[in-house]
């Protein structure tokens, strides 16, 4: 391992944030990067020793500057009698992930690593290297017929929702000028966090508990299934039980866009569900705010540049959304007897974005399975490349 500092000021960094990102490595500043990392020379195929089951795996290009990746890959050496970009489309395949899923040590599924060893001892059956390059250049044509479409989707899901948070803040700074502004701090009752107990990384069973993940509300909206089991021998905490109507927002996240996400529990939910210690619950005055017109006001840009304001200012908690700054969140100061009204109607000019944003997911699981079907089924010989057909992937075409 090497400090990336002796390297010179940049850096090519093969990140796991970077290659989830871009699919590549990224020139990075070298004061930037704060740990030891493995000194690459480009043309290596690095697999991620993390969560194999993501399938995190690239062919190391050459550049100017010098390589580097996180040690949380394993770097392979490429024997003259294997074509690199074949090797990395074999380490994609089904088969080699169910195989690695298989051997993960941890105890949750969140941080499951592979020994380098059970990468290193793969048994893989290699066609002959002209094959190899054959198969490879077919995929690297065929993905990336998937990949732009791919790119398409979700550029127009990111449209689709810009365009709905557009509406929704110029209603709200219309409301705020019509009728005032008011702190959340004065038509808030409580506010709270839950508790982190140690669970396990799965879903609830009928008769268990669950702890919500902080990713359980986003865009709006309340996911059920972000939550973990808790385990037998915990009692679960009955304080932070959820309710249909709580008012949740996302206090903590290793990603900066999801803190202050927002969401309003729906009625028919599990009533085996609790709070976790990355969630705030704001208990409103419900004389003065209806938890649906909160959460649809703190949504808007002006809030969203308060909230980043905020973690930024947080002096020692990164990544961690502060109580003073949610009790100081503007709400338009609507009458209690508006705020339905004003609910019904977003909700329902929303409603054709909403249904469009959830084709387009639908569409992006597509084509992701799509993808990784096509390379299943390439590098294990269950078709010719040389006379496969080369129709639009599904997905909706270009």
């Amino acid at each position: 391992m090497i400090d990336p500092s002796t390297l010179g000021d940049h850096v090519v960094h093969y990140s796991i944030p970077a290659i989830d990102q871009h699919g590549t490595g990224q020139i990075e500043e070298t004061e930037s990067i704060q740990s030891a990392k493995f000194q690459l020379r480009g043309g290596e195929v690095l697999i991620s020793k993390l969560n194999p089951r993501k399938s995190r795996v690239v062919h190391v290009a050459r550049h100017d500057f010098p390589v580097v990746s996180s040690t949380e890959f394993v770097a392979l050496q490429v024997n003259p009698g294997i074509d690199p970009k074949f090797l990395a489309y074999m380490l994609q395949a089904e088969s080699t992930r169910q195989t690695l899923d298989a051997q993960v040590q941890s105890v949750t599924r969140s941080h499951q690593r592979v020994a380098p060893e059970d990468v290193t001892h793969l048994n893989l059956e290699l066609p002959p290297l002209d094959e190899q390059r054959r198969i490879a250049d077919f995929l690297d044509a065929e993905t990336a017929r998937i990949d732009q479409l791919v790119e398409l989707r979700a550029s127009q899901l990111e449209s689709t929702g810009a365009r709905m948070l557009n509406q929704l803040s110029r209603t709200a700074d219309d409301l705020r000028g019509r009728h005032g502004t008011v702190k959340v701090r004065h038509v808030l009752q409580k506010i709270e966090q839950g508790w982190s107990p140690q669970c396990e990384d799965r879903l609830t069973t009928e008769g268990e508990w669950g702890v919500v993940k902080a990713g359980c509300v986003n865009g709006g909206t309340f996911d059920e299934n972000q939550h973990k089991a808790l385990p037998a021998s915990t009692p679960p905490e009955l304080r932070y039980r959820l309710r249909a109507g709580d008012l949740l927002m996302s206090r903590a996240s290793g990603s900066v866009d999801l803190i202050g996400s927002i969401g309003v529990l729906p009625e028919g939910l599990p009533s085996n569900l609790l709070l976790c210690d990355k969630i705030y619950r704001l208990c409103m005055d419900r004389t003065r705010m209806s938890p649906d017109f909160v959460a649809l006001m703190l949504r808007t840009h002006r809030v969203r540049e308060e909230i980043k304001l905020g973690i930024s200012g947080a002096d020692g908690m990164a990544n961690n959304l502060p109580t003073a700054t949610v009790t100081n969140l503007p709400l338009p100061d609507v009458p209690l007897s508006m705020q339905g009204r004003v609910v019904d109607e977003l909700q329902a000019q929303h409603g054709v974005t909403q249904a469009a944003q959830q084709l387009l997911k639908s569409q992006l699981a597509v084509l992701a399975e799509r993808r990784q079907a096509l390379i299943t089924a390439a590098v294990t010989g269950q078709f010719d490349v040389t006379t496969a057909g080369r129709s639009t992937p599904s997905g909706g075409s270009a």
